[in-house]
């Protein structure tokens, strides 16, 4: 009789631990007027690889709006904003930098699948006489963009809380107070009237 043997496997060890199988992936969000507007890819059942787009109606979560200005310095860098500085400068450096406060991204996309996935960041650079929108050029998620790995971590992030949103994390809502007037009112009918001040 042979002897059975049982292995276990510790996804942690193997680093597989966050590798959770999602049912959608998102392709596109944009923030407009404290509003989160995104598109997502279905990963399963019957109508795999449909695409769907959404409005969101709740106010963003300070957490996601964190998340879309960490890309306003990668935005800046693919503009070329810092002339004076070269390919060994960190990214930290360049977060500290004048030219990264003129820059606002509002908007992300991606496009391909696997190894030709591409991220576009969209946004606007302020100057002296207004605001310029426009799009950064495309950048490969596998390609050999400097600062590659620092935007993955930020795309990463802002994904998630993209996901986040489209569960129904959003800005805290105020809370109506209830008055009660019952006893003001009360008051009022036993409040007895003073003659002599008439």
């Amino acid at each position: 009789m042979a002897k059975e043997k049982v292995f276990t496997i510790l996804t942690e060890k193997l680093g597989l631990a966050d590798q959770v199988q999602k049912d959608v992936e998102i392709k596109s969000a944009s923030l407009k007027d404290a509003l989160c507007s995104y598109s997502y890819e279905l990963l399963t059942g019957k109508t795999k690889g449909d695409g769907l787009s959404r409005n969101g109606k709740h106010i963003i979560h300070e957490d996601l709006q964190i998340a879309f200005d960490k890309f306003d310095v990668f935005l800046a860098h693919l503009d070329d904003a810092f002339t004076g500085n070269d390919n060994a400068t960190e990214l930290s450096f360049l977060k500290e930098e004048t030219e990264t406060e003129s820059y606002y991204v509002n908007s992300f996309s991606i496009s391909g699948v696997e190894e030709n996935r591409s991220l576009v960041l969209s946004g606007y650079k302020e100057v002296s006489n207004g605001v310029i929108k426009f799009s950064a050029p495309k950048v490969k998620l596998n390609g050999s963009y400097l600062y590659l790995t620092q935007l993955i971590e930020c795309l990463d992030n802002a994904i998630r809380e993209v996901e986040f949103y489209m569960n129904g994390k959003s800005a805290p809502q105020p809370e109506q107070m209830h008055m009660d007037f019952a006893s003001e009112d009360a008051s009022f009918e036993n409040a007895k009237l003073d003659e002599e001040a008439v």
